[in-house]
């Protein structure tokens, strides 16, 4: 019997639970009555509910004749909510009253130069821009374009990496490309590498959307050090080397042939300090006495040469 009767409990708490009626939110209905409730909401609603909000004499509930004098203001509240238009210049001036409070109550800290405040203003009043224009914007706030222009001057970018405005200056790299740019130089695969072949690693791999100059200006105000390979050139002394004219003379030959293929020899008699020509020969023949008998006249010409007469050189 008790169990008789405790299944007959359950079955009507059971009942009661599914026959349970919804609790709805006043402004659920204040929306319900101007028309304004969403499709996806009326069809969650079950019908009968629906149908005894529609047939309610709502003429004898307490507050309608307060209702019918103010009509004219849930009128303007049901043409805002159904034109998106005036529904964002609404939110717009709602904002506008947000902010005047915000200036009234962070007066001191916006004026003492506080970074964030002023971020968190300017990003505000730009949003209201967007949708009411600048001008009108400025003259709800009781802000002239001077205040609103120094107001703008104190505030960073901060998704800027020179902390300058994206819109003024669209040609920086995001931060998620300059990330890429770190990456591939600390890379230790690519420690020995030049920037150039990185660079191009990089396009090749489809990370770099940038020139070459850009990659190079970008590691340079990133300061990433790089491991430079070890340098395979050799480090040549100096040579020989005169401290004064005509301490050493260079002998030289040059072979050369001329139009009609015949071969002809230039000899040359140089001045190691100066590097002037003293003395050349042309000839159809090579010998080495052509080239012991420059240096010879070389000489003979320069101690010919006064003290102060000028020396000539030829550069042929």
């Amino acid at each position: 019997m008790d169990n008789v009767f405790l299944l007959v409990i359950n079955e009507n708490s059971m009942q009661q639970q599914q026959h349970s009626k919804a609790s709805y939110h006043p402004y659920l209905l204040v929306t319900f009555y101007l028309n304004c409730l969403p499709e996806n909401i009326l069809q969650i609603i079950p019908r009968s509910t629906r149908f005894d909000w529609h047939h309610r004499k709502i003429q004898d509930s307490f507050g309608y004749d307060w209702f019918v004098g103010n009509k004219d203001l849930f009128q303007t509240l049901q043409l805002i909510a159904l034109n998106k238009k005036l529904l964002k210049i609404n939110k717009a001036f709602l904002r506008i009253i947000a902010i005047k409070r915000f200036m009234n109550v962070n007066s001191a800290g916006i004026k003492a130069g506080r970074v964030l405040l002023k971020t968190v203003l300017v990003n505000n009043i730009q949003k209201v821009v967007a949708v009411i224009g600048v001008k009108q914007a400025l003259k709800y706030l009781g802000l002239n374009f001077q205040q609103y222009t120094k107001l703008k001057s104190k505030v960073c970018c901060t998704s800027s990496f020179f902390n300058l405005c994206r819109i003024k200056h669209p040609a920086q790299l995001l931060q998620k490309e300059i990330q890429v740019v770190k990456t591939y130089c600390l890379q230790p695969n690519y420690k020995f590498w030049s920037l150039c072949s990185l660079f191009h690693q990089m396009r090749k791999d489809g990370a770099a959307h940038m020139t070459l100059s850009t990659f190079y200006k970008y590691v340079s105000i990133l300061n990433l050090k790089r491991t430079r390979a070890i340098s395979r050139r050799k480090n040549h002394s100096l040579g020989i080397r005169a401290t004064a004219p005509f301490q050493i003379l260079h002998a030289d030959l040059t072979e050369f042939k001329t139009e009609d293929q015949k071969k002809a020899y230039i000899y040359l008699v140089q001045d190691n300090f100066s590097r002037a020509i003293l003395a050349y020969q042309l000839s159809t023949e090579r010998k080495a006495s052509y080239t012991l008998e420059k240096p010879c006249k070389g000489k003979s010409r320069i101690s010919g040469a006064g003290k102060n007469e000028p020396m000539h050189a030829s550069n042929r």
